[in-house]
């Protein structure tokens, strides 16, 4: 077999997550086909991060593994020629046959982006998502810094399959008003309104994360933010036994981003 490293990005709006699904529209899913057609023989593929349905993607680790040998620049090429015009391929590489993404990935750049305005165009809305509310952000800020370290993320996250654990260990998380078009630079799949210049964003780096973790923690803060919760209650949810009243429902994906993967310790 063949092993090769591929970075990919995409818009995730129209996929269900980067995971393949039975006759569901999915990254891997695309990708496969569109190697399928290019390179023929057995091929495989795997991930670094499944993303959730309609979340984003800057940097996605791809590990493909295939019996025919690959000639990179050409295969990049004419493989951005038959993928979706959502999905892009930025580099392909060769890699070691025990290369695994997704245990290979040291921590994990997640960016939530937010307007706080009253009004919005739907249009505005497909990669930054809207909280219309008054939102006390002082309050906010204070609950980004106490995700800071390990946790049990137990209420911050939507059941899935069966893991070992709820734990995670969160190496930054910071809140801050950003101009959108300095975080998402010159990329043609994210066309953002020339006028917004001001929003928000919430910045996460762990070692791993749960089922839309990014998403609860993004509503939990919303809703202290909103008077809903208290910064005690948020931290007895942090800190303390599960519960099993919802006090959120869960962000919107839509201005969820995949932002980087860190392969080495201390690179941010």
């Amino acid at each position: 077999m063949n092993y090769y490293k591929a970075i990919l990005q995409y818009d995730g709006t129209n996929y269900f997550g980067f995971q393949w699904q039975k006759d569901i529209p999915t990254i891997q899913d695309t990708l496969n086909q569109s190697l399928a057609k290019l390179i023929g023989g057995k091929i495989t593929t795997m991930g670094a991060s499944r993303t959730d349905t309609g979340v984003h993607a800057l940097e996605q680790f791809v590990k493909i593994s295939c019996e025919n040998e690959i000639d990179c620049d050409h295969l990049i090429t004419e493989l951005n020629k038959s993928l979706s015009p959502q999905v892009k391929c930025l580099s392909l590489v060769p890699c070691e046959g025990t290369f695994k993404p997704a245990m290979d990935s040291v921590s994990k750049e997640y960016r939530y982006l937010f307007t706080n305005i009253s009004q919005t165009n739907c249009s505005d809305q497909k990669f930054i998502t809207n909280n219309p509310f008054s939102l006390d952000f002082d309050l906010m800020k204070k609950c980004a810094e106490m995700m800071v370290g390990e946790h049990d993320f137990k209420n911050f996250y939507s059941t899935a399959s069966d893991i070992k654990t709820t734990t995670r260990d969160i190496l930054l998380c910071e809140l801050s008003e950003v101009d959108p078009h300095t975080v998402l630079p010159q990329i043609d799949l994210f066309l953002l309104p020339q006028d917004l210049r001001r929003c928000y964003q919430l910045r996460i780096v762990g070692n791993g994360f749960l089922k839309q973790m990014v998403r609860h923690i993004m509503s939990a803060i919303w809703a202290v933010g909103r008077g809903k919760i208290s910064l005690e209650e948020f931290s007895s949810l942090l800190n303390g036994p599960k519960q099993e009243k919802k006090f959120w429902k869960v962000a919107s994906p839509r201005g969820l981003y995949l932002y980087k993967i860190n392969t080495s310790k201390g690179v941010f």
